[in-house]
């Protein structure tokens, strides 16, 4: 019985994963989506960029010459 339960959970997993895969391959195709998705990944870079220097100049201006 463990082992049926455990295959209809797996299939029921894979089903869901396609249905995902599906809809990204659909939205792959679509400008304005890639045209977001871009921008979007380019803020997060961007803001992960200045908070990394920030740090790293923080940590400077603190240093003894």
């Amino acid at each position: 019985r463990l082992g049926e339960c455990m295959t209809a959970i797996s299939k029921s997993s894979v089903n869901k994963i396609s249905d995902r895969v599906m809809e990204l391959r659909q939205k792959i195709h679509d400008d304005e989506y890639l045209d977001f998705a871009v921008q979007r990944i380019a803020q997060v870079l961007s803001r992960k960029l200045v908070e990394d220097s920030e740090r790293i100049y923080s940590g400077r201006k603190h240093e003894q010459r």
